[in-house]
């Protein structure tokens, strides 16, 4: 009896956690949105597929935001995160002359402390996790 109890008791902690992380991924993503569309929707179109009206421009054409492929079958955050942060180069954005959005949210005046510009980063990699297309069935 106190086995089952403890399980129940560890499956709801687990669940509670679990929808605390949905809830605050979905704020994060809805904050990353408006950050999209401030910041990269020039380029990668509004709705992430590459189409925005600054696209035709560079020298490589933006990425499908929304097909991105998966590593070991899941998102790749931390690729996604790198390529916004200016850690790994995307050709696309030309050279590091260009902007590096790490760096533009850390000199944007940050006043939420250090950690503010990786919040920022974070909330653009939940927003463009949450507009994945699901694959398609075979």
């Amino acid at each position: 009896m106190k086995a089952l109890a403890l399980l129940t008791g560890t499956l709801l902690v687990v669940g509670v956690t679990a929808r605390a992380d949905d809830t605050a991924a979905a704020k994060a993503a809805g904050a990353g949105r408006a950050l999209f569309l401030r910041h990269c929707a020039s380029c990668h179109g509004t709705d992430g597929k590459g189409g925005g009206p600054t696209a035709a421009s560079l020298k490589t054409p933006p990425p499908d935001l929304t097909t991105l492929p998966p590593k070991d079958g899941k998102f790749d955050e931390a690729r996604v995160r790198t390529s916004i942060d200016g850690t790994q180069a995307a050709s696309a954005h030309g050279t590091r002359d260009m902007p590096v959005w790490g760096k533009v949210f850390a000199k944007a005046g940050d006043k939420r402390g250090p950690g503010g510009a990786q919040t920022e980063v974070w909330t653009l990699v939940e927003y463009i996790k949450s507009i994945q297309s699901a694959p398609a069935a075979k």
